[in-house]
C-alpha cells in the first residue's frame, strides 16, 4: 500500500480539475469528461483503501494484550497513525466526490460558474489546511512511535 499515492492521484486530479471545461454527457450516466473519470477513478481507489485500511484496523484491534506496557504504547501509536491515515483518505474521498459535484453543478447551471467556482476554492483551501494538520499529526506519532520503539528494542543490547 502506497500512503502518498492517493494523495498525489488527488492532488493531480484537482490541479488538473482546473484545466478542464465543460464537456456532453455520455450515454448511460459515464461522463465524457475526462478530469470526472479520474476523480471517479480516484474515488473508487479510496473506497477500496479505506475498506483495507479499516479491515487493518480491526486487526489491530482484536491483538492479544501484552503485559508490557511500552509494546502496549506501540500498538496505540500505531493504531492511533492508522486512524489518522484513514481520515486522511476519508478527507481526500469527501473532497474528490465535492468535487465531482461541482463540476455537475457547473455543467447543469453554467450561469453560476463563478458562484460555484467560489465554493470550490473554498473548501479546496480548508481541504488543505486539513490535510496539512492530519499531517502534522502524524509526523507527531511517528517520531513519538520511534521513540517508543527504540526503548524497547534497546532492552535487548543493554
Amino acid at each position: 500500500m502506497n500512503v502518498h499515492r492517493p494523495i498525489l492521484i488527488g492532488l493531480g486530479l484537482l490541479a488538473a480539475l482546473g484545466c478542464g471545461g465543460p464537456t456532453v454527457e455520455r450515454e448511460g450516466g459515464r461522463s465524457g469528461d475526462p478530469v470526472v473519470e479520474m476523480l471517479h477513478q480516484g474515488i473508487l481507489e479510496l473506497d477500496g483503501n479505506i475498506d483495507e485500511l479499516n479491515r487493518h484496523i480491526a486487526e489491530l484491534q482484536e491483538m492479544p494484550a501484552v503485559l508490557d506496557p511500552r509494546v502496549q504504547e506501540l500498538r496505540a501509536l500505531d493504531l492511533s497513525g492508522w486512524q489518522l491515515h484513514l481520515q486522511q483518505w476519508i478527507l481526500q474521498r469527501e473532497h474528490l466526490k465535492f468535487s465531482v459535484n461541482q463540476i455537475q453543478q457547473v455543467k447543469a447551471n453554467p450561469r453560476e460558474k463563478s458562484a460555484i467556482g467560489t465554493q470550490w476554492t473554498n473548501r479546496q483551501q480548508h481541504f488543505v489546511k486539513s490535510m496539512d494538520d492530519l499531517r502534522t499529526q502524524r509526523q507527531t506519532l511517528e517520531r513519538k512511535r520511534f521513540e517508543v520503539e527504540s526503548q524497547v528494542l534497546g532492552q535487548y543490547f543493554k
